[in-house]
């Protein structure tokens, strides 16, 4: 099934781009070398959308943001989002 919403499609890229990567040393730890615009083609959606729902994990405290680096904090709940 494929996910419904941008912060689902969101979730499921962050959690699975370390896998895909083959970095298996920081599995929570991830480099986004991709502008907003070309993650928003990746999952199917806009730019905007994709801000905003990076803006809301953060504010939720599901992930980190240090410029290009992503650090997820509660890979529980965003694995809750891909599951629902």
């Amino acid at each position: 099934m494929f996910p419904r919403s941008a912060a689902e499609r969101l979730a499921m890229l962050l959690l699975d781009w370390p896998v895909k990567a083959g970095d298996t040393r920081h599995p929570g730890r991830l480099t986004l070398a991709l502008s907003h615009e070309e993650i928003a083609q990746m999952i199917g959606t806009s730019r905007e959308t994709v801000t905003r729902t990076f803006a809301d994990f953060k504010k939720k405290e599901l992930i980190q943001r240090n410029g290009s680096t992503v650090i997820i904090q509660n890979r529980p709940v965003l694995e809750t989002l891909i599951a629902a």
